[in-house]
């Protein structure tokens, strides 16, 4: 904005007076005071009107990251919540989860990850952390704050983020053809940007004002902590030995092995694409080993999601349903292949019981076959 300036004379004449020389020269100098006054006050007016509009869309105050440590981050995870950071750990990929770790102070930070939270809006009212057994009906001892407008983090994929993705994507190839995700070939280390979350619970209970009735949302694995991820820097790996995964040595099934069992059980009508596996707590027994439970869902427009729930026996890869077991030509293979990887032979397998998870003492299992 241009403000003109003023043209005052000697022999100016206001309010009926004709004005000195002296008294010209006062006028001027203090209209052009009052004039950077007015700049000073029309800059700041503006300043204001930019911040406000840059938090209205989201886009927040430019700053840059607070350098700090893994280590600190866990520690005092109220400090920094909801703050970008910047700090370098090691970076792991596995199964299903990727992760900062720090192995000085036994530091764990996920990578991304979903919360209740983020689903929500301002317009849908107040919040507050709780718990699955929380009746809803003394919402008054809970701490209500307002929904908060999350802004986006936009992941910077340059060559950076290319060579992390290389380093952490090549995994172990098992001597059946099999790729095992929690088999990594790099140790990577990185300088890692982003913002940081922490949660109270994975649990939110959310109402338009306190005369509503709240009502609960949880999401099952949700992180309590994580890093929304933007930028990575300064990438290291040094290569693991393959044969640190390759030497026979008796096991039980990992989760992935047993997620790879279950789509191999459904692989007429359910893919990795199409399809997703829930994890849940498998019913046991005393004496027998906690089974990995799975259950199957597809996007079923029509109808109901769920499409069957399996437990799977991490000793011999055999799949269940309470007490019955699944048998299926598209089965045989890939539970051979397993449990030679795992160092189970044909003879020691017969010699495992074949109970299920919900089979009573004494009770002969079911075994279901699907041709």
């Amino acid at each position: 904005m241009r403000v003109p300036r003023p043209h005052i004379q000697d022999g100016s004449v206001v309010g009926g007076e004709t004005l000195s020389v002296v008294q010209v020269q006062v006028m001027r100098c203090r209209l052009c005071s009052l004039m950077q006054e007015m700049r000073k006050w029309f800059a700041a007016v503006v300043a204001v009107l930019c911040l406000a509009s840059g938090v209205l869309f989201g886009q927040g105050i430019p700053t840059e990251p607070i350098k700090t440590t893994l280590c600190g981050l866990v520690k005092t995870p109220d400090q920094f919540n909801g703050k970008m950071v910047q700090f370098r750990a090691e970076f792991v990929s596995k199964f299903q989860w990727e992760r900062f770790v720090d192995d000085s102070c036994s530091a764990k930070l996920q990578v991304g990850g979903s919360h209740p939270l983020d689903d929500l809006k301002p317009d849908q009212g107040q919040y507050a952390f709780t718990t699955p057994a929380d009746d809803n009906e003394h919402s008054e001892r809970l701490n209500w704050k307002p929904i908060p407008a999350i802004s986006p983090v936009n992941l910077k994929q340059d060559d950076n983020y290319k060579a992390l993705r290389k380093y952490s994507d090549t995994k172990f190839r098992w001597p059946d053809g099999g790729v095992c995700l929690d088999c990594p070939l790099y140790r990577i280390s990185v300088t890692a940007a982003g913002r940081f979350n922490h949660f109270d619970t994975d649990t939110v209970a959310v109402r338009a004002n306190a005369a509503t009735k709240a009502t609960h949302i949880m999401y099952m694995d949700a992180p309590l902590s994580r890093l929304v991820l933007q930028s990575v820097s300064e990438v290291s790996a040094n290569a693991i030995d393959a044969s640190v995964y390759s030497n026979a040595k008796r096991r039980n099934i990992s989760l992935e092995e047993a997620s790879d069992l279950v789509f191999a059980y459904l692989s007429h009508g359910c893919t990795k694409q199409t399809c997703s596996l829930l994890r849940y707590h498998a019913p046991d027994w005393p004496g027998l080993p906690e089974f990995y439970g799975l259950q199957a869902t597809w996007p079923n427009p029509h109808g109901s999601p769920n499409l069957g729930y399996f437990e799977v026996d991490p000793r011999t890869g055999d799949v269940w349903n309470g007490c019955e077991r699944f048998e299926s030509p598209t089965l045989v293979n890939p539970q051979k292949a397993i449990r030679k990887r795992i160092g189970l032979t044909d003879e020691q397998y017969k010699k495992v019981p074949k109970l299920g998870p919900m089979c009573e003492p004494g009770q002969k299992p079911r075994v279901e076959r699907w041709e």
